[in-house]
């Protein structure tokens, strides 16, 4: 817990030095000189020489970038001592078969109705919520399970029942589609009960396994899960766990930081902001060393906006990419600015070389605030780890790395067992 504790401490600090640089709004680039705002003033002039080529380059010399780029690495989740990985699964499960009894069934599922992402992400849980599950003979409850590709995977490639809940009676109806489609290939009926209801801190699951699995003998032996769980969902997943005495493991992905208004420790208030950086991934932008044009032309944008008197105008994504003429005209028609206030093609394209200048520095300042973005994913990851091991005894609570976050840029999950 100490180790959790003091690198969940670290993170808090270095948020609260760079709040302006976390909380500002980018599409305020140009109108609001974030440049000379939020960054730290030896920061700023060092980069002032630089290009986007330095920051990825991460060099080891004693700059004041590179210390900044080394910090925030540092305090990353994948920096955390305590953070395990999957080979330290039997660690967490004292009788596990440390993987032997899922390796031997693994499949690959890209001929299963899935993306190759997803594909990909139900293989890796899969094999441990079924290692899981067949160790403790435990049913699988699968909360917010979306069209209920994890639940289909558990019972069909292991025989383990699954209780798929989800909110959405589309997400349910597709599920009972997908399923359909699969037997079509004579496949034997899966385990799986599908239900359509809200989830929240209240949700009974003892009497939902009652209803729908009778004679399923209730004793300790419930497994929660939830694969890439969206905002506040992931707070009442773990209160359930805590709050349910048959709910002896939980094994949660969580996802869409933005959506969690709340702190589960009370240690921190993160702005909407933070929690939107913290959904950006430092490895795929390390990968491809761009940002999307979209993210200029917005900033330019804005000076447009505030010259007419606009300065709260949600835009949104979508249109063309083409020129910036054709994104702005695009966007003020979005809004509802009359066609004749609109500027021709010609003015527009002459507003943007205008301030083209400032696409450089834009672009550096995006960047840092992209290394920032695992601090304070690290923070949101942590308060909820502190939560968990604040409010229960002789349990195990760990952030566990699942997935490669090239591919699956939310990669943790956070496990724990009674």
């Amino acid at each position: 817990m100490a180790e959790y504790s003091q690198h969940f401490e670290k993170t808090l600090d270095f948020i609260d030095k760079y709040q302006n640089l976390i909380d500002c709004h980018l599409v305020d680039f140009i109108t609001e000189g974030l440049w000379e705002k939020c960054l730290p003033e030896a920061l700023r002039i060092e980069l002032e020489s630089a290009d986007s080529d330095d920051i990825w380059a991460e060099s080891n010399t004693d700059s004041e970038l590179s210390n900044f780029i080394q910090l925030t690495k540092s305090l990353s989740l994948e920096s955390c001592p305590a953070v395990m990985c999957l080979e330290d699964l039997p660690k967490l499960l004292p009788q596990s078969s440390g993987g032997r009894l899922t390796d031997d069934k693994r499949v690959h599922l890209q001929s299963e109705l899935m993306s190759t992402k997803k594909s990909y992400e139900i293989e890796v849980l899969g094999k441990v919520i079924a290692e899981m599950a067949l160790v403790t003979r435990g049913l699988v409850i699968d909360a917010g399970a979306g069209k209920a590709y994890l639940s289909t995977y558990l019972s069909e490639r292991f025989n383990i029942p699954v209780l798929a809940i989800d909110s959405s009676q589309v997400c349910h109806k597709g599920a009972i589609n997908r399923q359909e489609k699969i037997q079509k290939k004579k496949r034997p009926l899966t385990k799986v009960q599908y239900i359509v209801q809200e989830l929240n801190d209240t949700t009974n699951y003892n009497e939902m396994v009652n209803t729908y699995y009778p004679d399923w003998s209730v004793n300790k032996n419930l497994i929660l899960t939830g694969l890439h769980t969206c905002g506040m969902l992931v707070h009442s997943i773990i209160k359930a766990f805590l709050h349910t005495k048959d709910i002896n493991l939980l094994l949660v992905v969580p996802c869409c930081y933005h959506l969690a208004d709340e702190t589960l420790s009370g240690c921190w208030n993160f702005t909407k902001n933070a929690r939107m950086l913290a959904q950006q991934s430092i490895e795929r932008s390390r990968c491809n060393k761009r940002l999307s044009p979209s993210l200029f032309y917005r900033a330019v944008l804005q000076v447009i906006l505030h010259s007419m008197g606009y300065h709260n105008a949600k835009v949104g994504r979508g249109g063309s990419l083409d020129n910036f003429a054709d994104y702005a005209i695009r966007a003020l028609y979005k809004i509802g600015v009359d066609k004749k206030q609109i500027p021709p093609a010609y003015v527009l394209q002459q507003i943007y070389q205008n301030h083209i200048h400032f696409e450089p520095k834009f672009r550096l300042f995006q960047m840092l605030r992209i290394y920032i973005s695992s601090v304070v994913e690290a923070a949101i990851m942590l308060d909820r780890v502190i939560f968990l091991q604040s409010n229960i005894q002789r349990s195990n609570v760990a952030v566990i790395r699942l997935f490669d976050p090239t591919r699956s840029p939310r990669c943790y999950g956070i496990i724990a067992t009674k």
